[in-house]
């Protein structure tokens, strides 16, 4: 089954940019100073699409970011050594957040070679070998009944009372600086794809995993602040949990219930990020909700490349914008938002591809279908 929605551009926009000049100056001057935190690659996959009758389509890879499986440490890192700079972390504080995986896990790297504790909260439903995979860097995990949702909840209201500094990816009321740092963080990912394509070059539409809309914001005001004729951003959702779409069906953020039943693990959010969705709401083009199949379809797809393509090793999180890409140009009922976007035979498209195998045994068994 597949969601779509394409809003309309011409609805009310608030006018401040999510980040500024200086803003991104000093996003680069960090990493201009750590030439040790490595590029990942922009892969073409002309093979791809061809299959997909595109003209062209590139896969920002981010299934290796600095030693750890998931794009999520460029954030958690970035904004951990900021607070660390302003004296409002320090070493032997206590670094809390939630996670449905790879943010929990950057936190607790960032924290052990920041020489900090970290406590992470994780919702009932996270895998074993993702709560294992924190726990070996050094994190003290806590299961929460409920949802990601409740977990946020949880973890703020704990670290509240007992003093520890909250490193969290989503924002909510009185709580936006730390979000913030971790989507400017994330903007890093987009310099590195146009210092490898050039200058005068950009894709008509770039496919973002959605979750609570953090990395979705982060490149839709990179793309929104560089090039003067932005590409369609579009994020991808699990239909089980696309809070982005209704909260941009409405034009506020919007919860979304029930079991959130997916297998795209870190996308399982039921509310978005305030603060990303005053951002999103602006600058994203369209919205794509798929089914684990789709996402599984798409694993297969990078995994098992056409001549000529790179294989990449992607779980169900970081394959998803691929599969809302593949559901966009395949699905009937995506016609319309296929049309809305204007994606056809002379589109490139860009694929954020946000996260390799976290799970082992899931990936084993994705590939072992046809």
């Amino acid at each position: 089954m597949t969601s779509t929605f394409v809003p309309d551009p011409t609805g009310a926009r608030p006018a401040a940019p999510l980040f500024s000049s200086d803003d991104y100056a000093r996003m680069r001057e960090y990493f201009a100073a750590r030439p040790v935190l490595t590029p990942r690659p922009l892969h073409a996959l002309p093979g791809l699409a061809s299959a997909l009758g595109v003209r062209a389509v590139h896969a920002k890879d981010e299934t290796r970011r600095f030693g750890l499986n998931a794009f999520k440490l460029l954030g958690a890192r970035f904004a951990v050594e900021q607070l660390l700079a302003e004296r409002a972390v320090a070493p032997g504080d206590t670094l809390v957040c939630a996670s449905e995986g790879n943010h929990g896990r950057a936190v607790a790297r960032t924290a052990r070679e920041a020489g900090c504790r970290a406590r992470v909260y994780l919702a009932d439903s996270v895998a074993a070998v993702r709560a294992d995979a924190i726990a070996m860097e050094g994190a003290e995990v806590v299961r929460v009944a409920g949802t990601y949702d409740a977990a946020v909840r949880q973890a703020a209201e704990e670290a509240g009372r007992r003093g520890w500094t909250v490193i969290s990816d989503t924002s909510w009321d009185g709580y936006e600086q730390v979000p913030r740092l971790i989507m400017l963080g994330y903007t890093r990912m987009m310099d590195e794809m146009a210092e490898t394509m050039g200058s005068g070059w950009q894709p008509d539409a770039v496919f973002v995993p959605g979750g609570v809309g953090g990395l979705l914001g982060a490149v839709a005001a990179w793309s929104a602040a560089h090039w003067a004729e932005p590409p369609f951003v579009v994020a991808v959702e699990p239909t089980a949990a696309a809070c982005l779409q209704a909260s941009a069906r409405h034009g506020r953020p919007t919860p979304v219930s029930g079991p959130l039943s997916t297998a795209m693990g870190g996308l399982r959010c039921g509310e978005v990020s305030p603060i990303a969705f005053d951002t999103v709401r602006r600058h994203v083009g369209g919205y794509i909700a798929i089914d684990d199949e789709r996402a599984f379809e798409a694993m297969r797809m990078l995994a098992r490349p056409r001549a000529g393509d790179s294989a990449i090793e992607a779980g169900p999180s970081g394959a998803a914008s691929l599969g809302g890409l593949t559901a966009a140009l395949a699905d009937p009922e995506a016609a319309p938002f296929r049309e809305g976007l204007a994606l056809g035979p002379d589109s490139t498209v860009v694929v954020i591809v946000s996260e390799g195998v976290t799970d082992p045994d899931l990936w084993s068994q994705v590939m072992a279908t046809a």
